[in-house]
């Protein structure tokens, strides 16, 4: 009940429609419960003996029978063309809630993902987040409209027949309540069995899920490797262990739609000999009885829909709960009450921060400080023991060292991709995690070593972090990061589309977008994560060109290992065992005979 109270949260902004809906529900009802009526009439009145009722007799032929059976008939089909019309609209106005609702949690999975740390998305599976974003969520929409409406509906319903029927016959109406015991605990005992089953099976189709995207994003490597028989064979084994799941899941719902049959059946089998004797009796009219048999036949309807109420909640509700674990997840990455704005130099010499009016601004000249920063991804394995350093404003440090060191993790702790575990970083003098995050983030750009370009435009993918850049600007920064001349070969140009399924770059091409990202941007700080190791040699100098351009009066972090990017740097920053073992000037290192001096030798003389 708790996961269901949250997830109607997300539908309380409808009130006044659900209030509409009940209403139409109500009328609805009415008309189902009017439209034994005129059949019982036909019976009792106009085939038989007894008068009809005054109202009616008023309206309708005194001598003519068939004209009366025409009328009847009519009436008939109006009350059902009117149940079906209230119906259809409730039913559409339910539909447009339960979207609602939908989009609202959506909205807020989508930005909960983007808020939390990389931390938390390199210790997720992507294909099982995608999952519960996408198809998860479809269960807020299930509990409501199949959960509350169903209830609503069926309580509804169920209310006023046996209302009516008690007024008809008080021991037909027993008879036909006695089942009810039955029905609410198969309710109890199968949802319980149902709900974990459908966990289990929800966690299956989320592997199955990743499989598929493992498996298209790694085409290339199976096919190179010809395995795709493994990769076939590992999927198949996932789709009969989701199989397995989903049919235990589903043997137990139709164990329990057999049992909720047979209750059914038994209360059907009970109502209809007890209400032949009453007949035989004279106790009831036949058309009172055809009324009867009516409503028990359209009491068993609300019945079995309040029996599956029960299942479909147990099953959405287990999916629910999948995406409140992301909503419910913590950020270990958040921002400090109170914090003060940063006032730093931005898109072309605009400023950001300014006009704040909660906190003291805080001047950027991009003057960075580590002061023994500490930071691992698990408590047994620490990447970063103690890092110390400062980089004056306007000054370039590359950072070197053996693989997995810690040297990208370093730079992604300036935006505050991570917070270190210990000490702390200082921008301007000021902790960052005094800062506001957005403010902080503007006065950074930064450079992947893979890049990263929207499925969008040109034009779009290089404004990614300037929206409202006008066409002038964005063709300058092309021009500076070296792209304009490649882009003008085009056939739309700059309104080129890009990214997946569209134009295909090569990664030297994809590599100057994101340099002409980074020179419209014009960020204080730059930070640059290998950004040529993956280019060819052509690539690479129109890249490093546009590299010493983009530097210049920036501070400039770099994770480099080609010895021509290092040498230009103003300093050289080497991490070994998660340690600073040097830094200095790359010409002062040459004489320490430590890490980037064997890097400056030749690879036959190196002894790493």
């Amino acid at each position: 009940m708790k996961t269901l109270r949250r997830a109607l949260h997300y539908f309380r902004p409808e009130l006044p429609l659900l209030g509409g809906v009940f209403v139409l529900m109500v009328l609805a009802t009415g008309a189902n419960l009017l439209k034994p009526w005129p059949l019982a009439l036909i019976v009792d009145s106009v085939l038989g003996d007894k008068p009809l009722p005054a109202w009616l007799a008023q309206w309708l032929p005194a001598e003519d029978k068939s004209a009366q059976v025409a009328a009847l008939a009519l009436l008939v089909f109006g009350l059902h063309a009117v149940q079906g019309a209230l119906n259809a609209l409730h039913n559409f106005i339910s539909i447009k809630i339960g979207l609602r609702g939908l989009a609202r949690v959506r909205n807020e999975v989508f930005d909960r993902l983007q808020r939390l740390s990389l931390r938390f998305h390199q210790n997720q599976n992507a294909g099982e987040l995608i999952h519960r974003a996408a198809w998860d969520t479809f269960a807020f929409q299930t509990l409501f409209q199949q959960g509350v409406v169903t209830l609503l509906a069926a309580s509804l319903s169920l209310v006023l027949m046996v209302w009516v029927m008690w007024r008809l016959n008080v021991s037909l109406t027993g008879v036909a309540l006695a089942t009810v015991p039955l029905l609410v605990l198969s309710i109890q005992f199968f949802g319980k069995k149902m709900g974990k089953r459908s966990a289990v099976a929800q966690r299956a189709d989320s592997q199955v899920t990743t499989l598929i995207q493992q498996g298209i994003s790694a085409v290339a490597l199976n096919q190179s490797f010809t395995r795709e028989d493994a990769a076939n064979e590992r999927f198949r084994a996932q789709t009969a262990l989701a199989q397995g799941a989903r049919l235990s899941q589903h043997g137990w719902e139709v164990l329990y739609g057999l049992m909720i049959l047979l209750a059914f059946g038994v209360g059907t089998a009970a109502l209809v000999w007890w209400g032949a004797q009453e007949v035989l009796r004279g106790e009831l009219t036949t058309g009172q009885l055809l009324i009867f048999l009516a409503y028990l036949a359209q009491l068993f309807e609300p019945l079995s829909q309040l029996s599956n109420v029960g299942a479909t909640v147990a099953s959405a509700g287990a999916n629910a709960e999948r995406v409140f674990e992301i909503l419910d997840t913590p950020a270990d990455v958040t921002e400090a009450p109170g914090a003060r704005a940063v006032v730093g130099r931005t898109r072309g010499g605009a400023s950001t921060g300014a006009g704040d009016r909660t906190a003291a601004g805080v001047p950027s000249t991009g003057r960075i400080e580590f002061a023994d920063v500490q930071f691992s991804y698990t408590p047994e394995r620490p990447v970063l023991r103690g890092i110390s350093f400062a980089v004056a404003p306007g000054e370039s440090l590359a950072i070197i060292g053996p693989s997995g060191v810690g040297k990208t993790t370093l730079l992604y702790l300036l935006p505050r991709f991570f917070d270190p575990a210990a000490g702390g970083i200082k921008l301007d003098g000021v902790d960052l995690r005094e800062l506001r995050l957005k403010d902080l983030r503007q006065q950074i750009a930064f450079v992947f070593q893979e890049p990263i370009l929207l499925p969008a435009t040109i034009a779009e993918n290089i404004a990614f972090g300037r929206p409202g850049a006008t066409a002038a600007e964005i063709e300058t920064a092309a021009r500076r990061a070296n792209a304009d001349a490649f882009i003008r070969t085009l056939p739309r140009q700059y309104e080129t589309v890009v990214g997946d399924g569209a134009a295909r770059l090569s990664v030297g091409e994809k590599q100057r977008l994101t340099l002409a990202r980074a020179f419209l941007k014009d960020a204080p700080i730059l930070l640059l994560d290998e950004p040529t190791s993956a280019l060819d040699g052509e690539s690479e100098a129109l890249v490093v060109a546009s590299l010493n351009e983009l530097m210049r009066g920036r501070t400039t972090l770099v994770v480099a290992h080609r010895l021509s990017t290092i040498q230009q740097m103003d300093k050289v920053l080497v991490i070994e065992a998660g340690r600073v073992k040097e830094i200095g000037r790359p010409a002062d290192l040459l004489d320490s005979h430590g890490y980037y001096a064997r890097l400056t030798q030749p690879p036959e003389r190196r002894h790493d």
